[in-house]
């Protein structure tokens, strides 16, 4: 039995010496330390200049990654309807903040105010989410989020992506 203990770990450490060599001198080796992709992003939360005491809660792409997956949260785009066909989160219905007396209640009529939101825009430099989101606070939805990295984060992160043909 001792033997046989003995010659399995004399085949496992010869492996294991084997694969290191052999990696090493592979034109196709694998890096033994590498700075891995994050599959979701970024958990800090970015915050826009003009933010007021009041606003909708800010959330990280983590966070926004995390409620797209619930599959019970709507995500608004309020980017002009030529951005949001060009590309948007997958599934996200489009009501341009721009346009709001347009499209407000053909979008938000069939939603109450216990559903939960998280609304976008193009990113850093767009505010027109947080601008939706107060103006949907004072119409009584309490559940609304504003994902401030935008469609420039999701899309830079890989996550779910739809666009219109």
């Amino acid at each position: 039995m001792a033997s046989s203990l003995r010659q399995a770990l004399l085949i496992i450490i010869a492996a294991a010496v084997l694969a290191v060599a052999t990696n090493s001198f592979s034109p196709n080796r694998i890096p033994w330390v590498g700075s891995w992709p994050s599959i979701s992003g970024s958990d800090s939360i970015i915050v826009p200049p003009s933010y007021e005491e009041g606003d909708p809660p800010f959330i990280s792409l983590d966070d926004a990654a995390a409620k797209y997956q619930s599959r019970g949260v709507v995500f608004i785009d309020a980017r002009l309807p030529a951005d949001f066909a060009v590309g948007h989160i997958k599934g996200a219905v489009n009501l341009p903040f721009d346009y709001l007396d347009q499209y407000y209640e053909s979008v938000l009529s069939e939603y109450g105010p216990s559903d939960e939101f998280v609304i976008y825009c193009s990113g850093e430099e767009c505010e027109l989410s947080l601008h939706l989101g107060r103006y949907m606070m004072t119409k009584g939805f309490s559940k609304v989020f504003v994902f401030f990295g935008g469609w420039r984060e999701w899309e830079k992160a890989r996550l779910p992506v739809s666009a219109e043909s």
